[in-house]
């Protein structure tokens, strides 16, 4: 019930990196003659679906088919279609992605279509671009929503970033940033391509002389390499993640995925064993890989520094005093916590009656939340009136449901997301935050605490709208435990 923010942030870094390989996938077809060189742009881009496999520590995990259709005045029609073949505890699982970006003449975003299906879940997302307006429509399940957001006048979507630039060409030290849209985090920030020069690197047992480019989007790095004629040969991202070009024969061979473990990949053992993590009063760790900036963000009563060099935080059960300024925003429905869907609303009254005490009510929807759902791992970016029809999840399901009946009962609720100890190990984990008696309480429903015991770190909050802060701590924290006081 812990693993689902792994395979969510593994698709996140997936997706980044597929969307990324645009690049790699059209430049493979047609002649040299078809190009100028690199630095100075190309004359055009074939049509032909390419065909890439992905890997995962060197094991297969799934593979990617794109295509770009040149729409002429009109613009671009970008294509990927994507199947990732995962197990994540001793369960495997299929996800099934599929992506069009309308670009215009400039690779310039003016609409997008997104799917996203797993075992359980279907989630769809759509987007229309009206000048600084983007409309977006998401469906999940049987459930539709509808918002706006501001975007800027010349957005682009990392989809097409590489067209747009090799059509004008990079030169070696050159540097381009544009504002870029994901549609599957639903998140905007700056991509940055910077083309590093040359060097050998062997692809398939063949060495080769390529440039390579860095492209980075929300400190998430990606490496490509590629030939003068925009052949790119290969891709590497954190995590061990890497993609190469093959054909569709050998993308469509099975994948070696089940033989790696994802909930095993990323837990993170700690230099000491914890006694009891039920009885535990306070524990104090030093935490290498994660920045203190990080933690920072979210230091509390509950979660305090120590020392920043090195990082040491103490962590407890204690309530952290709350800023009268911080409840409205904690009230709020979003595009997963659906609190003010009516039949989130109808849900809370059934399950909670008339009751109006805010520590009753938080403990009466643990207990509920936890018995409720099925526990099984899934892979899905659904929202809490899904997840209620469906009946099946691991933390992110118990907390996104647990957050929207709780601020449908008029209590403001936060989602922190980071780790937490469960059988020797520290795994990713999400679970909420309520406002009770002028205090933040930690809690749990996928584990049934209240309150939550004093090994759950919080790295970072939100209702899952900015998982990708999360990624560059993966594969990389150490947790050296200092202290257990009970």
């Amino acid at each position: 019930m812990k693993k689902r923010i792994y395979i969510i942030t593994l698709t996140l870094v997936w997706l980044f990196l597929s969307g990324r390989l645009v690049y790699t996938t059209y430049f493979f077809a047609g002649g040299s003659s078809s190009y100028l060189s690199l630095a100075s742009g190309l004359r055009e881009l074939p049509s032909e679906s390419e065909w890439m496999n992905i890997y995962l520590d060197g094991k297969k995990m799934g593979y990617t088919v794109y295509s770009i259709n040149n729409q002429g005045a009109k613009g671009y029609t970008i294509k990927s279609s994507s199947n990732l073949n995962v197990v994540f505890g001793g369960l495997e699982s299929e996800i099934h992605l599929e992506n069009t970006a309308y670009m215009d003449t400039s690779f310039r975003l003016e609409a997008f279509k997104f799917w996203m299906l797993s075992d359980q879940y279907s989630t769809e997302v759509q987007g229309q671009k009206h000048g600084t307006t983007m409309k977006l429509e998401f469906i999940q399940g049987e459930d539709t929503s509808r918002t706006e957001i501001t975007v800027p006048q010349d957005l682009y979507t990392y989809t097409a970033i590489q067209p747009m630039v090799a059509s004008k060409g990079i030169l070696k030290g050159q540097t381009i940033r544009v504002p870029a849209y994901d549609a599957m985090s639903n998140e905007m920030a700056d991509v940055t391509i910077t083309h590093e020069g040359k060097e050998i690197i062997s692809v398939s047992g063949e060495k080769h002389l390529l440039n390579k480019l860095r492209i980075e989007f929300k400190s998430i790095p990606s490496i490509m390499w590629l030939d003068d004629n925009g052949i790119t040969y290969k891709e590497e991202t954190i995590m061990g993640m890497m993609m190469e070009r093959t054909t569709p024969e050998l993308a469509l061979a099975k994948s070696e995925a089940g033989e790696v473990d994802l909930l095993n990949g990323f837990a993170v053992i700690p230099s000491y064993p914890i006694s009891n993590s039920k009885r535990l009063k306070e524990l104090v760790i030093e935490l290498s890989g994660v920045t203190p900036e990080v933690v920072a963000g979210l230091s509390s009563e509950r979660q305090k520094i120590i020392s920043e060099d090195p990082l040491v935080v103490a962590l407890s059960q204690v309530a952290t005093p709350l800023d009268p300024d911080e409840l409205e925003l904690n009230l709020r429905a979003s595009d997963m916590v659906q609190s003010d869907h009516e039949k989130i609303r109808e849900k809370a009254k059934q399950i909670l009656g008339g009751e109006s005490q805010a520590i009753a009510i938080s403990h009466t929807l643990t207990n509920w939340v936890y018995n409720y759902l099925d526990k099984k791992p899934v892979a899905s970016i659904s929202g809490a009136v899904d997840i209620l029809n469906t009946g099946v999840g691991d933390c992110t399901e118990h907390t996104t449901l647990y957050a929207a009946l709780s601020r449908a009962a008029g209590v403001p609720t936060k989602i922190h997301i980071g780790l937490v100890y469960l059988q020797g190990r520290f795994l990713f984990h999400a679970w909420p935050v309520v406002a009770i008696e002028g205090e933040w309480v930690d809690v749990d429903p996928s584990l049934n605490q209240f309150p939550a015991d004093a090994t759950h770190i919080a790295l970072v909050e939100g209702d899952f709208e900015n998982l990708t802060n999360l990624i560059p701590v993966m594969g990389n924290v150490e947790i050296k435990i200092l202290e257990q006081i009970y």
